[in-house]
């Protein structure tokens, strides 16, 4: 039985035949961005909430048989999951890939604890009196946002913190929509979502994201069975795009829809 007419129906037809063969695989693993992609863009980051019939949608893949649910947010892991407030079934990975849980950063050496301290004064030193600026302490290293900043403010500040840390072999630097993160981690959601797939032993991936920090995971699954969601604009590897937080919750639905019935045939 083929599910119902849903608010889905308006997406790309190639997805959505993208997303019924998909969710026939044997094991599948559904991968999401938070920021932009479960949670509309907001100008003040600790009331991004998300969208309406977000977690619903994630909570009813994660109960699903030979089905695996996870976030993958450059947050830190705590934010995020205090934010998403999503129960234990769904996998929550934090700061690029450097939280996999809350213990994840206490292993730190003490080389890369007086770095990370070290980079927080450079960064502070750089967003001193630039209104709409500032530093977020994370636990892998520091995040500049500039997006409430004044646009040739926020591009002096991105460029002096690319100057300064573009030769630094101890920093991976991650640039985001308004934001670049400087972290004394060497990692990226590219590689968290293949240890997630290897340790689940999925057969198939479906990832959904909207950031250039989502295009790391998108170059990793260009190709089938995998599918690959960009939300919002610009260039992208991702296969199929979206356009809102309301179209990935229509997405999530549909797929939930289709995973009932590949699971049953």
């Amino acid at each position: 039985m083929r599910p119902k007419l849903t608010e889905s129906d308006h997406l790309d037809p190639e997805l959505l035949r993208a997303l019924a063969q998909v969710a026939r695989t044997s094991k599948l693993l559904v991968g999401c961005d938070y920021d932009g992609t479960l949670s509309p863009i907001v100008a003040d980051p600790a009331l991004a909430v998300p969208e309406v019939g977000a977690a619903p949608a994630l909570i009813d893949l994660a109960d699903l048989a030979a089905t695996d649910v996870s976030l993958v947010s450059g947050r830190a892991l705590r934010d995020l999951a205090a934010l998403s407030q999503l129960p234990p079934q769904i996998m929550l990975v934090g700061s690029h890939g450097a939280e996999f849980n809350l213990n994840s950063m206490a292993n730190l050496d003490s080389a890369a604890v007086a770095r990370r301290s070290t980079l927080l004064e450079q960064c502070e030193t750089i967003v001193d009196g630039v209104a709409g600026a500032h530093c977020e302490t994370k636990p892998s290293g520091v995040a500049v946002h500039v997006r409430n900043a004044n646009r040739d403010d926020a591009a002096d500040v991105l460029a002096e913190l690319h100057n300064l840390f573009d030769e630094d072999a101890s920093i991976k630097l991650t640039r985001g929509k308004e934001v670049l993160e400087m972290s004394v981690v060497h990692t990226d959601k590219g590689s968290a979502m293949e240890r997630i797939r290897t340790e689940s032993s999925a057969t198939a991936v479906i990832f959904i994201g909207d950031d250039v920090t989502d295009e790391y995971v998108f170059e990793r699954l260009d190709h089938e069975p995998h599918v690959t969601v960009k939300v919002g604009p610009g260039q992208t590897a991702a296969r199929f795009r979206v356009e809102t937080t309301k179209d990935v919750v229509a997405l999530l639905n549909r797929l939930a829809q289709e995973r009932v019935v590949g699971l049953a045939s």
